[in-house]
Order: structure tokens, then sequence, then C-alpha cells
């Protein structure tokens, strides 16, 4: 059986970094990266906040019942295609992504433990904590220089929407974790060996 490992946490805790060095240090072909990121529903079809808002910091804004049959999907051993989410930039055009199913199947999202059908596909599932100000000061910096963010609308954003929700809908699911990890200041090395021995054993058991 392929084995499936979740990674969750919170906006800017460190998912996307742990994700990539995981890519980097493991052998493509036998594994599959997911981010429950391509799942956001279209912008028109999108919650909005009391100020008319568009909200992405709401399980709402997650296509969950297409990323959930695109899961069962792979698991039954088929591909799956969905078109790249890349946060509503007009000049950006999406491409088609693939996924194949895989020996090892890496999957990281907000809300991933937050729906108990998806959260139960998981074998190893991972909380990524880190200190609010730490978090807040990597979405500046990462919204300012990928996203064009006025400084303004990132902390109005945050504080209305990022914040609430996570308390909310995401740091609860903490306790459905089977490992949560400590992100000091994005010191993840240590970790990352770890996690790595885990991984390349259970591929040889796959």
């Amino acid at each position: 059986m392929p084995y499936w490992v979740g990674i969750t946490g919170g906006s800017a805790s460190g998912k996307t970094f742990l994700l990539e060095a995981l890519r980097r240090s493991l052998p493509s072909e036998k594994v599959t990266f997911i981010s429950m990121d391509h799942y956001y529903k279209d912008l028109q079809l999108q919650p909005r906040d009391a100020e008319g808002k568009v909200n992405f910091d709401l399980p709402d804004a997650i296509d969950s019942q297409r990323f959930y049959e695109h899961l069962l999907a792979l698991r039954r051993g088929e591909a799956v295609t969905q078109r790249e989410y890349t946060f509503n930039q007009p000049g950006v055009v999406p491409r088609l992504l693939t996924f194949q199913p895989a020996p090892l199947v890496i999957v990281e999202g907000l809300f991933l433990f937050y729906w108990p059908h998806i959260r139960a596909l998981f074998d190893l599932r991972l909380f990524i904590e880190a200190d609010e100000p730490y978090r807040f000061i990597r979405r500046l910096q990462r919204d300012q220089r990928e996203r064009g963010y006025t400084v303004d609308s990132i902390i109005h954003q945050y504080l209305t929407q990022v914040l609430p929700a996570y308390r909310q809908f995401v740091e609860p699911l903490r306790m459905y974790a089977h490992l949560v990890i400590q992100n000091h200041y994005g010191e993840l090395t240590p970790i990352l060996r770890v996690l790595l021995d885990h991984l390349q054993a259970a591929l040889r058991d796959v």
C-alpha cells in the first residue's frame, strides 16, 4: 500500500518550505506532492466577510469534494489533473497539473485535517506550529514579494481574516496530528533529517 503524509499548519508557518525540502531530497519517481492550494474555488464562488471582501481563509474557500475525489482516484492508482491556482494574479496563465499515483504521496494544505473523511486518508499527519509574530512577518514578506499586495492590505487581511480563521479552524486541527513540528524562526533542519529517514524507510516497505 502507498504511504500518505499530510502536512498542515497556519498560513506562513512553513508548510510549503517543508514540502519543497522533501521534494529536493526524495526520489522524484517515487513521490507525488500535492498542495491543497490548487483546489481553491473560482473567485466568484469564494465566501465573503462582513465587509464584502473575499475570504480565502475559510474551509468553504476550498472545493473539498473535488479534492477528496482526486485523492480517492490516486488511491485507486489513477492519475488526476487539476488547474493550477495562481492566487488570482491576472498576468499568470494557470497550467494544467497532473498528479500521478506513487508509493509515497505528500499533501499540504491549510485545512487538510478539517474534514474527517479527508483526514482519515493519511498514514502520517504533521502539524507545523510557528509563533504568531513569525507567521505574520513571513506572510507580510511573501505577499509583498510574490503577490504585490500593499502593507496596509496585508495587515488588514491578517487581522480580520487570517488570524481569526487560524484560531477557529486551523489551530484546533493540531489535536489530530501524529507529530507537531515546532518551527522556531525557520529552523526545520533537525526535524527534516528525522522525517527523511522515516520516509525513506517507508519507501522501502511499500
